[in-house]
């Protein structure tokens, strides 16, 4: 469940499963799934995906399964916490997508301009903010965390196998 930095919802998936955890990770995966936005729009997520959110890290990676590739799209967000099974983080409008060809694109400086004065992200927030999208882009381009299209494949797998074959096994 994403938030903005009011509180205010921002987007909510209706359902995931959990595929790995450890102290640092989560690892969620769904295929066509349902997303809530903060207007009341509502969207299918065409594409199979595998969303790592991180416990001390102030961003999300979320790797897209297309037929010629892993799409990484990545949110600057703070860290997760857990309540009731449910991952909160706040969306810091930021994002970063490495294409299936590799080349990384910063995304939303508009919306994140105009957010960090209607919100008032303020100066120690966004020095942290600015450090994660740097890091990130590291990672990305070292292929480095989860920027490796077979930890993708075999996180999304996991999730195949355990949770949706049995739904098209059946049908």
């Amino acid at each position: 469940m994403g938030f903005k930095h009011d509180g205010s919802i921002h987007r909510v998936w209706d359902k995931a499963c959990k595929v790995y955890e450890d102290d640092e990770k989560i690892m969620i995966s769904n295929a066509k799934t349902l997303i809530r936005e903060y207007d009341g729009r509502m969207w299918m997520a065409k594409e199979p995906s595998l969303t790592t959110y991180y416990k001390h890290r102030w961003f999300n990676i979320i790797g897209i399964i297309r037929s010629e590739g892993v799409h990484y799209y990545c949110n600057i967000a703070s860290p997760i916490i857990i309540e009731d099974d449910v991952i909160k983080y706040i969306d810091y409008d930021l994002d970063l997508v490495k294409t299936v060809k590799g080349e990384l694109k910063i995304l939303d400086e508009d919306e994140y301009a105009v957010n960090k004065e209607k919100y008032g992200y303020g100066e120690e927030i966004e020095k942290i903010l600015q450090s994660e999208l740097e890091s990130l882009k590291e990672h990305a381009k070292n292929g480095e965390l989860v920027f490796n299209d077979q930890i993708i494949n075999d996180g999304f797998n996991t999730f195949w196998n355990a949770f949706m074959r049995k739904d098209y096994d059946n049908n």
